[in-house]
């Protein structure tokens, strides 16, 4: 927690749960910063900001909650930046992006969320500096680090804009 990423208004260290809310909360994601989704569709966050991965247009850490996007269906952390599909089918990312992680086709980062992709986007995944999201259709794209071709788009050449990994077919597992 010396982020504040347990969102308790500390940066305690805690072994035991502590309660941050009492209801509504129907996904969490979680690196040195954490996001939670709640009912409603509103994205929070809470923790590590050093890049602007809380999205709130700065670089402070904060330990407590704060509301980041409405309307979004799912998200994801990855180590120093955010992403979120919101219920339209649109995909915003926002942090760190010298890898291209974000995939707004610069590596410039981002303190608030920016439009990678206004419509179809189903799902989404961030590693480290890399990032995935699944089409509605099918196709599965990338974006990000490579050095390694974890990409999967048979380079080890680094993308700031998504590439198409599999054209059709790619489904969630649950």
């Amino acid at each position: 927690n010396n982020f504040g990423q347990l969102g308790d208004g500390t940066t305690t260290a805690r072994s035991s749960p502590v309660q941050i809310l009492s209801s509504g909360v129907t996904a969490v994601v979680a690196d040195y910063h954490t996001m939670f989704l709640k009912s409603d569709g509103t994205l929070w966050g809470m923790g590590r900001n050093n890049y602007g991965q809380l999205g709130n247009g700065n670089t402070t850490n904060q330990s407590t909650p704060i509301k980041i996007l409405t309307g979004v269906s799912t998200m994801a952390a990855g180590f120093n930046h955010s992403l979120a599909v919101k219920t339209d089918g649109s995909l915003y990312a926002w942090g760190r992006n010298h890898k291209g992680q974000l995939g707004d086709g610069t590596t410039t980062d981002r303190m608030s969320p920016v439009l990678i992709e206004a419509s179809g986007v189903r799902a989404v995944v961030a590693g480290q500096y890399h990032s995935f999201y699944l089409k509605q259709n099918g196709s599965l794209r990338a974006m990000g680090w490579n050095q390694y071709g974890q990409l999967g788009d048979g380079t080890t050449t680094d993308r700031n804009s998504s590439v198409e990994v599999e054209s059709t077919g790619v489904s969630i597992i649950e």
